[in-house]
């Protein structure tokens, strides 16, 4: 992913500076995808969704089939927001989220 996981840090470094976020998984440079999941405190994980696609941006949430452990990180009522950049994901779809999120 030589294009998606200076993206990922791009996005998960800027995250981690909001502080109404909190993010789930192994910081940039552990061995991983480019996809990421994150919550935004007082806020369940449908509501940052919908609100993000009013800054054209489409991310899944819920607990993607990983109900257990969802429930052990204390997620299970709201679910976690997914995130993930790919081939085709630009810096400028990034700083979009990263303003969507600081909006919220």
């Amino acid at each position: 992913h030589k294009r998606g996981d200076p993206l990922v840090t791009r996005l998960w470094t800027g995250l981690a500076e909001i502080e109404s976020v909190r993010l789930y998984g192994p910081p940039p440079g552990a061995p991983r995808t480019p996809t990421l999941a994150f919550t935004v405190n007082g806020m369940p994980s449908i509501e940052v969704a919908k609100k993000l696609v009013e800054h054209g941006l489409f991310l899944s949430h819920g607990d993607f089939y990983a109900m257990t452990v969802v429930e052990r990180l204390g997620q299970a009522a709201d679910g976690l927001v997914r995130a993930g950049c790919s081939c085709y994901t630009t810096s400028q779809e990034v700083d979009r989220l990263l303003a969507g999120v600081r909006a919220l």
